[in-house]
């Protein structure tokens, strides 16, 4: 089989040819169709996580079952899938027993059994979730990462009717956050220092646009504030300009990697009862509303499509900024 192999940090990933792979017991094996790329992917191209070259990475897949590993009941050959970040707990910790394997001290990730950029790859049966019918596995690869995030965000800023979200940072994940926000019946604001990118964020759905200049939280202010921010922004500097533009009781829901410390005017914080929230992908409920939403046509990732051999120059655009909005990697079948 074919993958596309992590061989040094900071270098070039190899394509190669690699044995084919059994599932072990609770595994199945999965003949990949679309495989998306993150920033995630970026951290792990320039050694941020605790793996060792050579390796496989890919956390956006989808591809269909074709193989599965002893005692695997919940699965069947042939069905559609795809796989999130955190597949399996170790099933006798207090916090599995509690309902929440992903936050297993042990859990399993892509890390330990390989990612997704690769002709086959392995996955826990507890790490896959169903494609609904007539969902395609390009569009559907975004969901298992950037769709479930933001959903997870929006589910954990409690959102009740009424509210206004405010979303900040229109990439990978904020462009599905706009459209989830409103899917959920929200009125949605999208915040942007690039005037070029009204319409298209119109189209999106944002209710308004608001061009922030150099101040988020000022510029969302002029404009009424917002109850909720979903920011997917990497910048510090934006995420604490932007508290500023919560109203009271207002929670701002942080689901990017900032490049610095967050600073908070501790008289925002206290007096107007407002909220710095941190949020990764959470319960399994999130992945399958995001999937269902996909499903009926009220969200639609932003895609650009790339054959498995141009792997690099899908992540070389992607670490420019250059990606409009996700890139999925397409795998020969």
């Amino acid at each position: 089989m074919r993958a596309a192999v992590v061989t040094e940090f900071n270098a070039p990933w190899q394509l190669r040819d690699m044995p084919e792979m059994r599932p072990a017991p609770g595994q199945v094996l999965i003949r990949v169709h679309a495989s998306g790329m993150c920033g995630t992917d970026v951290h792990v191209h320039h050694g941020l996580f605790p793996l060792r070259p050579p390796f496989v990475a890919g956390h956006e897949p989808t591809g269909v079952v074709v193989e599965l590993g002893a005692g695997v009941t919940e699965l069947a050959l042939g069905d559609r899938v795809g796989v999130f970040w955190n597949q399996k707990g170790c099933g006798r910790c207090a916090t599995c027993q509690r309902g929440r394997p992903d936050q297993c001290p042990q859990v399993q990730t892509w890390m330990h059994v390989g990612g997704g950029n690769s002709e086959l790859m392995l996955a826990w049966a507890a790490g896959c979730a169903l494609l609904p019918d007539g969902v395609s596995f390009e569009e559907a690869a975004p969901i298992f990462c950037a769709g479930y995030t933001v959903m997870s965000g929006l589910r954990n800023a409690t959102p009740r009717p009424g509210e206004r979200v405010a979303v900040l940072g229109i990439g990978g994940l904020g462009h599905l956050a706009v459209q989830l926000a409103k899917a959920v019946g929200l009125e949605t604001f999208a915040l942007t220092g690039q005037a070029d990118k009204r319409a298209e964020l119109r189209e999106l759905g944002a209710d308004e646009v608001v061009i922030t200049d150099a101040d988020a939280g000022k510029a969302l202010s002029a404009v009424g504030g917002a109850d909720i921010i979903l920011s997917t922004t990497n910048s510090a500097k934006q995420i604490s300009a932007a508290f500023g533009g919560l109203r009271p009781g207002g929670r701002l829901i942080n689901m990017g990697l900032a490049d610095g410390p967050i600073a908070i005017d501790p008289m925002t914080l206290m007096f107007g009862q407002r909220e710095l929230r941190g949020s990764s992908q959470d319960e399994r409920a999130d992945l399958d509303e995001a999937l269902q939403l996909l499903a009926r046509g009220k969200i639609k990732p932003r895609i650009e499509a790339y054959p498995l051999s141009r792997v690099n120059e899908a992540r070389e655009r992607l670490e420019a900024g250059k990606v409009r909005y996700r890139a999925v990697l397409q795998h020969a079948v």
